[in-house]
């Protein structure tokens, strides 16, 4: 309540109207540790130990708002800056980069236009037992389209537990912006239906990519199942993705995995994971990944989290325990532990 009330009345410093009209909250995330990588793929490197930051969750500082514009309608704001509390330094992307968009909301659903996370990537965090943070984290092999940029999404209302989101992104190479004529723009389009009922939760995603106007511009077609059941006890999830591109690429991503309750505050977690990349080769490029951890509560927006991931990449495969914030550099096992603050 506090933070809502210094940013209304920052807001009201500015413009007594958006005072009167407008909700805004200030909320972020801070997340530190320590994080051991060893096993590199390069012959000679030795392991790394460091205190890192993100690892669990992106570090970031957030503002969102909105104002009931009358009849059901609302606008809707988000503006998101990611950090490194290690070094004091900003994301290397762009001050927004995380997140920023502007949504209409109503009876139709919401309409959104910025940058925001992709579909694709909403469904693996939400079956992945390690929420896609720590080295356990399943897009260390499971590959994905984070965020799109210059993009516009629909969201459904909840049809009985059923909402489906469409996206179309004009350029969501990075925080780049169109170029003239549109020539290398990365164009993308994305549709994903998920179904939630109680502790059933089943998700589909298609998109496709495609630069505009060049030479070779192979198209890219991703699909995605995913779901999860919570017994009480364990909450099983798996999802499996197909990535395949015209130049003949093509890859097989799938993961299970498992959560349970420890007691009043605690939780461990599970995942095994695999990648399989045909890249014309005699022989595909294959890894597995297997994951385990443990999560604290020491409050509602406090915890502390310990997670340990092993990689074995075969036949060229260069995958490696990267974390929420911060590559792998090539280390095939990784070792997090560190405390999240949210506030």
């Amino acid at each position: 309540m506090q933070k809502k009330l210094i940013a209304l009345a920052v807001a009201g410093l500015v413009s007594a109207p958006a005072f009167a009209q407008s909700n805004v909250t200030i909320y972020g995330v801070v997340d530190m540790g320590v994080s051991y990588r060893s096993d590199n793929i390069v012959d000679g490197v030795g392991s790394r130990t460091a205190i890192d930051s993100g690892m669990q969750s992106g570090n970031r500082l957030g503002f969102k708002g909105t104002e009931d514009l009358g009849n059901g309608l609302k606008a809707g704001f988000v503006l998101e800056q990611g950090f490194f509390v290690d070094n004091g330094q900003s994301r290397n992307d762009g001050n927004w980069s995380r997140q920023s968009f502007l949504s209409l909301s109503g009876g139709f659903g919401t309409v959104a236009l910025g940058r925001m996370y992709s579909p694709q990537y909403n469904l693996l965090a939400s079956v992945d037992p390690f929420g896609t943070g720590t080295v356990g984290q399943a897009n260390n092999l499971y590959a994905n389209e984070t965020r799109l940029s210059n993009a516009a999404a629909y969201v459904s209302p909840s049809f009985s537990g059923l909402n489906v989101t469409v996206a179309y992104s004009t350029q969501a190479n990075g925080t780049l912006q169109e170029a003239a004529d549109n020539t290398g723009d990365v164009q993308v389009w994305a549709i994903s239906p998920v179904y939630q009922n109680g502790p059933l939760m089943v998700g589909l995603n298609y998109h496709q990519m495609q630069a505009n106007d060049v030479t070779p511009d192979p198209k890219t077609k991703v699909w995605d199942i995913g779901g999860s059941y919570d017994f009480g006890v364990a909450k099983l999830a798996a999802i499996y993705g197909n990535r395949d591109t015209d130049n003949g690429n093509e890859g097989d991503y799938w993961m299970i995995g498992v959560s349970a309750p420890v007691g009043a505050a605690g939780k461990v977690m599970a995942s095994y994971n695999s990648a399989s990349i045909d890249v014309g080769a005699a022989d595909d490029q294959e890894a597995r990944q297997w994951a385990v951890g443990y999560e604290h509560s020491l409050s509602k927006r406090t915890n502390l989290y310990a997670a340990y991931a092993d990689i074995k990449n075969e036949d060229g495969a260069t995958f490696s325990t990267g974390d929420a914030s911060n590559g792998g550099l090539g280390y095939q096992e990784g070792l997090s532990v560190g405390v999240r603050h949210k506030f």
